[in-house]
């Protein structure tokens, strides 16, 4: 009996393997989850900044054809007047039909600057024996607080024709 007593102990006291993560393991998953983190916080802020933009642009759009709106509505001989750069606070959405009044543009729009060209041009049509209409090109130009182009429209208008 006292020797089996003494496996018994010997036995009793062995452990059994357990399942468990070694330090290095635990060191490459963490270096693994830290990765996928920080590709994950690139992204979205990349995705920020790239919404930001697409915000800037569409705002810029949207000043440029109200600006292309309120020349385009001038007596022809009139547009010219309307040729310059306006800036910042001063923009201010077209007259508001029949009051006159204009509403300043949002506070978001007071970092852009609307550059307006108004310049004389012909365009000639060879499918109708040459005729050539007088008129203007009217180019208006939005930049950004750094100076980049964030919109362009160019339109022609014709001079109406005398009869």
């Amino acid at each position: 009996m006292g020797s089996e007593s003494g496996q018994f102990r010997l036995l009793r006291h062995a452990r059994a393997p357990r399942a468990a993560f070694t330090l290095i393991e635990a060191l490459v998953a963490s270096v693994i989850v830290a990765m996928v983190a920080l590709a994950a916080s690139t992204s979205v802020a990349v995705g920020i900044a790239v919404e930001e933009d697409n915000r800037r642009a569409v705002l810029a759009t949207q000043v440029a054809e109200l600006r292309m709106s309120e020349v385009l509505e001038q007596p022809f001989a009139d547009m010219a007047s309307l040729a310059g750069t306006v800036t910042g606070a001063s923009l201010r959405s077209p007259p508001v039909p029949g009051s006159g009044t204009r509403v300043p543009l949002p506070a978001a729009a007071s970092g852009l600057t609307v550059v307006t060209v108004v310049e004389g041009e012909n365009r000639s049509f060879p499918q109708l024996n040459n005729f050539v209409l007088e008129g203007r090109r009217i180019t208006v130009e939005v930049r950004g607080a750094d100076g980049a182009a964030l919109a362009r429209l160019v339109r022609f208008r014709g001079k109406d024709p005398q009869t």
